[in-house]
């Protein structure tokens, strides 16, 4: 494949040919070699008339690997394939073969092809060609043909006419391969292309692949190149020279009269050998023995016919082979020049981009510039007098990869780090670079270190000397051009000879500016000759001056600045040509020479300003003229000769006046244009040695020496200014000075030299700087090497070296048999030693133990090394002990790396620690040396070295420095990246393809070779990413600049990665506070890598990934017909290293992009859509059949394929701003969020129809946990953009949900795909979820449970304890056993939301329901204390409205108005932080508070009443036992509130505690301390049927059925009162079922409250209306049972008073047991007895015991529906009264009142105690008697209060009766035996607890 070529001759039109190529060679043909085959055709074709001939030329060539391998690609601008074929192919083989000076033969193109990663029109031509002198088959190597066609660019286009670019790097500029090995850019065959055509050509080329090889080149060695082997370790030079390494081999320096590759020739004793002279000399053997060299003419020197110097003219340069060393190099030179800006030295790329060096004068001063293709470093040596003189300076580079030496080893493998040291003329390079500043003035050497990932200095182009080429390239140097001599150009050791350059533009060999101009000169009048830089000068004595010695200079006058010289009233006309001249000698920097005027206001002044000579004509303030001989230092302190000519000069017509000003007879000169006015004005005065008005005083004053002040029209006229008529002040004659050196200025050790005005110390040999410090006190030696005066030695000290160590600083080592990395004797074996870890690479080359770095330290129980980091200004040496790793620390300064002191206001300085009192000291903190600042004060300084702008930190009086700032800092790489994002900001330039380019390749390289990133870097590097990212995102096709750059999308990832890097936080939390930050950079990647999941198909672009420290981006393309399910990424198939933490993927499901289930029946199409076309209807097979057959479609068919991205970002969701939803329902916010895992970004595109959103299948995220300590409550989250908090959106979990959780990931599953994340709890407990307190916890409520429960069982155990009061603790105590139960069971309950959400709000509803409880408690208590009635019977409806219904309602009114604030992440109740809490602390303290006052008040009844001690005693027991459990149920409840919403395990212990006491109070006091309890309890246990109230419960039963037998109304509901005593007792009676009577009693809510008396019993209208009473005391239900809860006993004995009552009718047996059978309902006739039936209080003694009434008793009778037996009775048959008088009207009845307000009613007289007795015993035996239907008695019990009188009462209900309420008597009955009138005994009844 090559180029074709054809011609057509005849009549006919030319025919195209081929000129092709074959592979391989067709046999037969005979071929050998790489020459193309040509045959020539004749070509005929003829219709019978006409005929058309045309010659086809078929020429063919054979492309062989050799070929390949040295083939090179130039680039041709503005060129097609078509325009190139015809006929520019020929003109460029041409000009190809001109350039290399060989045959168009010689000369293979074989690919023609377009570049397309460019948008310009730029074609590719790949050609190779034979070396000249007919070598068969050797090529010129690729490097040589590169160099060749580079330097000879312009003459190739030329001859070829057409332009040719430089060229364009190659694979290998991203040094893919590792450590030492070298990349080589290779092409490969691939398949054949197509043809190419054009008029004449048809051409067909081979289209090879670019592929690269790595390759270990010599010297190195190892598995992976890592190991550089000193190839000197054999001694190749032998004993006549000396072995030098450097980089893939050695150099030898032979010793005097040897030359040789190996010093192996003799030229005194050996014979003439092959190339022994250069440059075409002559080698002569002599008879003697020896030889010499016979040079031709020429400026070559012996002995071997080399050249050493060259010179160049202006825009002049040679060029030789490039530097292939790419990690060491040691390049010097001597250079003479007076230009103060010059180019030494340049070696760079191809196309003067990324890797180049370049040594250059800038501003009299060497200066060293090099990069390694990121950074740009600059390194500068100050010279005093700069470099710039005219003399011979030598200059020296070395360039190394800072190694990484150990104690014995070599560097392993490169390091990022690259250093250049430079050094000017005789300079100590170690003293220079490492105690320069220390010692002062001796900074003749230069150190400049570049790190970045770029391990070599690839430079792949020529090296020049003194130029570059006039090419328009922009080449990164200041200057292009160097002017004077070079010599000695040495690289490596070995000496470049300048005659064997690769091409020269004009140098020419030798120095002619440098040679001896003195040796044909004379100098007159004793002058000494002294050649100078392209002349000579003669040295005068004082009063002779000229070229030559040969003028007198008169009058020599000494200066002191002070002085002057002045002439006035001058009668001197200034004509044309005038002459001003002088001679002067200073070494002051200002000053002037002298000033005059002329006319009446053109001034002439004549100065030194800045060290250089200035000449001045003005005619006004802005008439000047002026010129400066800036060449020159004329303050050197030696003579100076000065002549100022004004002359004039033709212009065509016009005439102007020039001024020439000439230094030292032609070595420096100037011309300026002064204008017409100055010739012909006459000089007024004349001034020299300053500036003055008055004659006398001076302004800027010249200091030194004047001679041979002359002016006129002749130079050397003297006489125009006669000396004689001068004013002179405070001059002296002659030019004598004082010795500087008398006074012994110089320190010790230094010797001074007189300099005329001025003196210099020359140090001793072995001492430095300004003040001659003693070079062994700062010891240079390395390697622990001792330093050693030596006056012999050329420096005046050497080091000595260990055995181990040689150089002039010990620096080299001297290796064992084994390179660096391997040991062992004789076979040498790896060390295997972990570099990673601080050790060494290099082992004991004897028993191959490792050993740390040098610096390093390993503690004993680790197994790693670490750096000392010794503080230079606070320790001794960087050297630490092995051991500690403490640094030798100079006195006072303390610390393991010597870098504080014991005050913190003290500053570590040289010589110790020093206290500054009135600041903060100098401190060294973030790379910058913080000076002293005063308290409250900041510190402003400059960014650390490699950044620009201003650091701030400021100092506290009371802390001292706070931390510093350095957000401001841009790192130097970022300068032009800021430059563009501002130009980008104001519009100034425009966002295109080519800029997204260059600004993600720029990006990545700033941010990956940056280091830290600043503030600064970071807001600019997030800026311009997403500018780029948001531009890109609206690109489609290939349009997207991912196209056209392989490695944009790696770019990308590689900036992100390194701008979410962790140490980057603070600048994000900065940066947030005004800009969106993190979130917008999240935003753009999401929308960009949308346009890139959309593009992936339609672009070619195949599945990838990227992965890097922090971020990951895969992309995969599924087919949807034959899906089978899919993780991204698939981590099994990524190679590349990567951190566990982003070991997070998105899983798609098998059915993930099966569209959704259609279900039959009609459907209804959305409004404006149109429907889609349907072939038929779908049958019941036809679902099932669909993905059949789709899978059957083409596999082109549109939709078939899906693309998913996917992104995780390892650090973004600590980066990103904490805002959260607010909507609860969407999230559940734990009380410390953290985001705990990547963020997972996924995007899918499928091509067919769009998925639905939300999606119909969701997909699920596996998260990599990142902390998986004191984490908890995963809950999965995302960003969503739309959250207006903040503005920039926040985390939410709508359409998230956790699937599973194990120690180290979790698995969400999302109905949507965007950016996720799993957000949790801080669980910061004291020692975690210990056993212990679970222990602790579970037993403690366990214990608690079991008490509240035995307490419930009890009390429903008894069933004779019917009271209200102990159905309120039976409901308490299930209150409190639920709210427990609860608590501990679904306090954690927390993975499933609803649930938690459930148990949060049935603990809110039972806590209340306590809480409500105690309340009734109290309330209870309360009227037990207050009422005059019984209210511990009877329904409890108000209770349980109270107790269950209150908290429900509240409990709903929550849920309804805030349901989101019921359980969190955290626990299934209530969060302290949530306004929720206070619908439960609210009500709850309003119970607490009520109870309180409660507490108060029935405290103040109690003692009120204090003659009734022993009936109230219990009731006073039970309140103080309700408040105490009031306070220990606030207290247990508000630990769990603090349990679950702290840390603390303190209070978790204390509720478990509380918990415990809660139930076993309960347990305690409600039961075991109850004397009620116990005495019911044990006849339970003993099987006796006991009554609900012994003695007293019978009696009242026996009175009951006394009073209503045979004295009631069938339908008149009236109820009639009657007063037996202070309190009241109901007995109702009501009937429980058909088949029985029923002993109960009633139990109701509590009343209080009193009403008005009665004053008579009067029947109570029926016809009232019946309302529901709210508030009844004493009605009992069917189902209500409860026993008394005041006992009537003997406090003696319990048992006697049971015997006793169980005696008092041993005839009927038990009176108080329960009838089987009862009469119809018994009423009190309307006619109550007047009569009242009064009994004693007490009995006499001796009285037999009897039934004593001391209570109030009420009855209430009821009428029955059945009637009553005893309702003929009269109606005063049994009260023995008289009636009524007939006439007197009823009382009116009273108001009636609700609830505990009901009227109370007045009381007949008191009925005695006998007609009582007697009165019940008759009415029982009658009851008994007649007949009655089934029916129960209830009996209500007394609140305690005894008075002396019994009391009856009889009452109409209020409300008609029903089924459960019908007629029936309720009477209370206190019952004992007299013990005295009126005495509180132990023998009474009372109520105990």
């Amino acid at each position: 494949m090559g180029g074709p070529e054809g011609r057509g001759q005849g009549g006919g039109r030319g025919g195209g040919g081929a000129w092709g190529s074959l592979r391989p060679a067709v046999p037969g043909w005979g071929w050998r070699g790489p020459g193309p085959r040509v045959t020539p055709t004749l070509l005929v074709s003829t219709d019978g008339i006409h005929s058309v001939v045309a010659l086809c030329t078929l020429r063919v060539t054979i492309i062989t690997d050799d070929m390949l391998t040295n083939s090179i690609t130039v680039r041709l601008e503005n060129m097609s394939q078509e325009k190139f074929l015809s006929p520019l192919l020929s003109l460029f083989v041409e000009g190809v073969a001109t350039v290399l000076s060989t045959t168009k033969d010689d000369v293979f193109v074989f690919n023609i092809q377009n570049d397309t990663d460019v948008s310009s029109n730029i074609l590719n031509v790949t050609f190779s060609a034979l070396l000249p002198g007919g070598v068969r088959d050797k090529f010129f190597p690729s490097e040589d043909l590169q160099e060749q066609i580079y330097l000879n660019r312009t003459l190739l286009t030329a001859v070829s006419a057409q332009r040719v670019l430089p060229f364009d790097d190659n694979i290998c500029l991203r040094e893919p391969c590792e450590n030492y090995m070298k990349c080589v850019s290779v092409l490969k065959f691939d398949s054949s292309a197509p043809f190419i055509s054009s008029t004449t050509v048809l051409f067909r080329p081979i289209h090879p692949i670019n592929g690269l090889r790595c390759r270990c080149p010599p010297g190195f060695t190892g598995d992976s190149c890592e190991t550089e082997i000193d190839l000197c370790y054999s001694s190749p030079c032998g004993t006549h020279g000396r072995c030098r390494s450097r980089e893939g081999g050695y150099t030898c320096e032979c010793l005097q009269d040897f030359t040789g590759e190996h010093c192996e020739v003799n030229s005194r004793s050996g014979r003439c050998a092959n190339g022994v002279c250069k440059n075409g000399g002559t080698c002569v053997n002599l008879l003697i023995g020896g030889f010499h060299c016979v040079c031709p003419p020429g400026e070559f020197e012996r002995p071997y016919c080399e050249v050493t110097t060259r010179s160049f003219p202006p825009r002049s340069f040679v060029t030789f082979r490039g530097l292939r060393q790419r990690f060491h190099f040691t390049v010097s030179l001597a250079f003479a020049t007076q230009e103060r800006n010059a180019l030494l030295l340049y070696n760079g790329r191809f196309n003067e981009k990324h890797d180049f060096i370049a040594l250059e004068i800038v501003g009299e001063q060497v200066q060293l510039t090099f990069s390694a293709g990121e950074a740009t470093t600059t390194v500068t040596p100050q010279v005093p007098g700069g470099v710039s003189d005219g003399r011979w300076h030598s200059v020296q580079v070395q360039y190394y990869n800072k190694p990484n030496i150990g104690r014995l080893g070599l560097p392993h493998g490169p390091s990022g780090e690259k250093v250049a040291v430079v050094t000017v003329d005789d300079c100590d390079t170690a003293v220079a670079v490492r105690f320069g500043g220390l010692v002062g003035n001796y900074s003749c050497a230069a150190q400049g270190t570049q790190s970045g990932s770029k391990k070599s200095l690839d430079l792949t182009g020529p090296l020049l000397l003194g130029g570059v080429p006039n090419l328009p390239e922009d080449f990164p140097v200041h200057n292009r051009q160097f002017v004077g001599c070079m010599r000695n150009l040495s690289v490596d050791g070995k000496n470049v000879d300048m005659a064997s350059f690769i091409a020269n533009n004009g140098t020419r060999a030798g120095c002619d500016a440098q040679r001896n101009f003195c040796d044909r000169t004379w100098c007159q009048n004793g002058g000494t000759c002294v050649s100078r830089w392209n002349t000579y000068v003669c040295e005068c004595p004082l009063r002779f001056g000229g070229k030559n010695c040969e003028q007198v200079m008169p009058h020599p006058q000494r200066f002191s600045g002070e002085s002057v010289v002045s002439w006035s009233d001058l009668d001197i006309t200034i004509s044309v040509p005038w002459y001003l001249g002088l001679m002067f000698r200073t070494r002051k920097e200002d000053g002037v020479l002298m000033a005059a005027t002329a006319g009446m206001a053109s001034r002439l002044r004549l100065q030194i300003l800045n060290n250089h000579v200035q000449f001045e004509v003005s005619h006004g303030p802005s008439d000047v003229a002026s010129m400066r001989l800036s060449r020159s230092r004329v303050t050197d302190g030696e003579w100076h000769h000065l002549l100022i000519e004004l002359k004039s000069a033709k212009e065509g017509k016009d005439i102007k006046y020039l001024a020439v000003m000439t230094l030292d007879y032609g070595m420096d000169q100037d011309t300026v244009q002064i204008g017409n006015q100055l010739p012909g004005l006459k000089m007024r005065s004349i001034v020299v040695g300053g500036v003055s008005e008055d004659k006398v005083s001076v302004h800027r004053g010249f200091r030194g020496c004047i001679q041979g002040v002359r002016m006129g029209e002749t130079s050397t006229n003297i006489a125009t200014l006669n000396m004689n008529d001068a004013l002179k002040v405070r001059v002296k004659d002659g030019c004598d000075v004082e010795d500087p050196c008398s006074s012994s200025p110089c320190p010790p050790h230094s010797r001074c030299r007189d300099a005329w005005d001025a003196y210099s110390c020359i140090c001793d040999k072995g001492h430095f700087g300004r003040k001659c410090v003693d070079v062994c006190h700062l010891n240079p030696c390395e390697h622990v090497s001792a330093c050693v005066h030596s006056p012999s030695s050329p420096r005046g000290y050497v080091c000595e070296c260990g055995s181990s160590h040689y150089g002039q600083y010990c620096e080299n080592k001297i290796d064992l048999p084994c390179p660096k990395g391997w040991w062992g004797n004789p076979v040498c074996g790896p060390c295997h030693c972990a570099v990673g870890k601080g050790f060494d690479p290099d082992c004991n080359k004897t028993n191959g133990q490792c050993q740390c770095k040098e610096n390093y330290y390993r503690p004993p129980d680790q197994d790693a090394c670490l750096p000392c980091d010794c503080f230079p200004h606070g320790s001794h040496s960087r050297a630490c002990d092995m051991d500690t790793g403490q640094c030798v620390c100079k006195s006072g300064v303390i610390g393991r790396q010597c870098n504080r002191c014991d005050n913190p206001f003290a500053e570590v300085t040289m010589l110790g620690c020093e206290v500054i009192y009135n600041g903060c000291p100098r401190a060294f903190e973030a790379g910058i040396w913080w000076p002293q600042t005063k308290f409250g004060q900041p510190a402003a300084v400059q960014c650390p070295k490699g950044s620009t702008g201003n650091a701030v930190r400021h100092c506290s009086g009371e802390k001292g420095w706070l931390p510093p700032d350095l957000f401001n800092c841009t790192t130097v790489s970022f300068v032009e990246l800021k430059a563009m994002n501002e130009k980008l900001s104001r519009n100034e330039t425009q966002m295109d393809g080519e800029r997204s380019l260059w600004l993600a390749r720029a990006l990545r390289n700033a941010t990956q070779h940056a280091g830290a990133l600043f503030g600064n870097d970071v807001r600019t590097a997030y800026q311009l990413l997403g500018r780029v990212l948001l531009h890109e995102s609206g690109q489609q096709g290939f349009e997207l600049a991912a196209t056209r750059d392989a490695h944009f999308h790696e770019d990308v990832v590689r900036t992100g990665s390194a701008l979410l890097a962790p140490d980057t936080q603070a600048a994000w939390e900065q940066i947030q506070r005004g800009e969106a930050g993190a979130v917008q950079l999240l935003k753009r990647f999401e929308a960009y890598f949308g346009n890139v999941a959309r593009n992936v198909r339609r672009t070619y672009l195949r599945p990838f990934v990227v992965v890097t420290a922090n971020m990951i981006l895969a992309v995969d393309v599924f087919d949807t017909f034959n899906f089978t399910g899919a993780r991204v990424p698939r981590f099994e198939d990524v190679r590349d290293e990567f951190p566990k933490e982003l070991e997070s993927s998105v899983f798609f499901s098998a059915d993930f992009f099966r569209p959704p289930d259609r279900k039959e029946g009609p459907t209804v199409r959305p409004a404006g859509r149109k429907a889609a076309p349907q072939t038929a209807p779908l049958g019941p097979g036809t679902e099932r059949e669909a993905p059949f057959r789709r899978r059957k479609r083409h596999p082109d068919e549109p939709g078939r394929f899906a693309v998913a991205l996917v992104i995780i970002y390892r650090t973004l969701g600590q980066l990103l701003p904490e805002h959260y939803d607010p909507d609860r329902r969407s999230l559940r916010l734990p009380n410390r969020p953290v985001i705990n895992t990547p963020v997972v970004s996924a995007v899918v595109y499928s091509e067919g129809a769009p998925l639905p959103s939300p999606l119909e299948r969701p997909v699920l995220v596996e998260h990599t946990l990142l902390e998986t300590e004191e984490r908890t409550k995963p809950v999965c989250v995302f960003w969503n953009h739309s959250i207006t908090i903040g503005g920039t959106g926040g985390w939410s979990a709508k359409g998230c949900e956790l699937l599973s959780r194990n120690r180290t990931h979790v698995i969400c599953q999302c109905s949507h795909t965007t950016s996720f994340a799993v957000l949790m709890d801080v669980s910061r407990r004291e020692h975690g979820e210990v056993l212990p307190l679970k222990i602790v916890t579970y037993a403690a409520v366990s214990l608690s449970l079991t008490a509240l429960l035995v307490a419930f069982v009890l009390l429903t155990l008894v069933r004779t304890l019917r009271s209200n009061l102990h159905g309120i603790h039976r409901n308490l105590i299930g209150a409190l056993f639920f709210s427990q139960l609860v608590f501990v069971i679904g306090i954690t309950q927390t993975g499933n939301p609803f649930l938690c959400t459930v148990i949060a709000i049935v603990l809110h509803y039972v806590y209340m329901s306590t809480f409500a409880w105690t309340f009734v408690e109290s309330l209870h208590v309360y009227h037990m204390l207050t009422e005059v009635r019984n209210i511990d019977a009877g329904p409890m409806r108000f209770y349980y409205v109270v107790g269950w219904g209150i908290p429900a309602i509240i409990t709903g009114l929550a849920v309804g108005l805030d349901p989101q604030g019921y359980g969190n992440p955290d626990f299934c109740w209530l969060s302290l932080r949530d306004t929720l809490i206070w619908s439960f602390a609210g009500p709850i303290g309003t119970v607490i508070i009520v109870n309180t006052v409660i507490f108060v008040l029935s405290a103040k009844v109690a003692c009120q009443r204090k003659h009734h001690y022993y009936e109230r005693k219990g009731v006073v027991s039970l309140l103080r036992t309700a408040f105490l459990l009031l306070l220990l149920t606030s207290a247990t409840w508000l630990l769990g509130l603090l349990a679950v919403n702290s840390d603390a395990l303190t209070f978790h212990y204390l509720f478990a505690v509380f918990s415990c006491l809660q139930g076993l109070f309960v347990l305690l006091f409600h039961c075991v301390l109850n004397r009620e309890v116990r005495k019911h309890l044990k006849g339970v246990l003993a099987g006796k049927k006991l009554h609900p109230d012994d003695s007293a419960t019978t009696r009242a039963t026996l009175l009951t059925r006394s009073l209503n037998c045979n004295h009631t109304y069938s339908e008149e509901p009236n109820m009639f009162r009657t007063a037996l005593g202070e309190s009241t007792a109901s007995l109702d009676s009501t009937i429980r079922d058909e088949g029985g009577q029923k002993l109960s009693v009633s139990s109701g809510p509590a009343r209080g409250g009193h009403g008005e008396p009665d004053s008579s019993f009067v029947p109570r209208s029926t016809k009232k209306p019946h309302g529901h009473d709210s508030d009844s005391d004493s009605e009992l239900s069917l189902d209500e049972q409860s026993s008394s809860y005041a006992s009537s006993r003997s406090s003696d004995s319990e048992d006697d008073g049971v015997e006793a009552e169980d005696k008092w009718d041993s005839a009927r047996g038990p009176v108080h047991s329960t009838p089987k059978a009862d009469t119809a309902a018994n009423h009190i006739p309307a006619g109550w007895p007047n009569e009242s039936l009064a009994g004693s209080d007490s009995e006499e003694p001796g009285d037999k015991p009897r039934l004593k009434v001391e209570t109030k008793v009420s009855v209430e009778l009821h009428l029955d529906e059945q009637g009553n037996h005893c309702s003929e009775c009269p109606p005063d048959q049994e009260s023995g009264g008289p009636p009524r008088p007939a006439g007197v009207p009823p009382n009116p009845p009273p108001e009636q009142r609700k609830g505990i307000l009901k009227n109370k009613v007045t009381y007949p007289p008191p009925l005695t105690e006998k007609s009582l007795k007697s009165r019940l015993r008759e009415k029982l035996a009658e009851c008994e008697q007649s007949p009655a239907p089934s029916r129960s008695s209830s009996l209500g019990s007394s609140d305690g209060a005894r008075a002396p009188d019994g009391a009856i009462t009889v009452k109409s209900p209020r409300r008609e009766p029903g089924r459960e309420h019908l007629n029936g008597v309720a009477m209370n009955v206190r019952a004992g035996s007299a013990q005295g009138a009126g005495s509180d005994s132990e023998g009474s009844n009372e109520t105990s607890i």
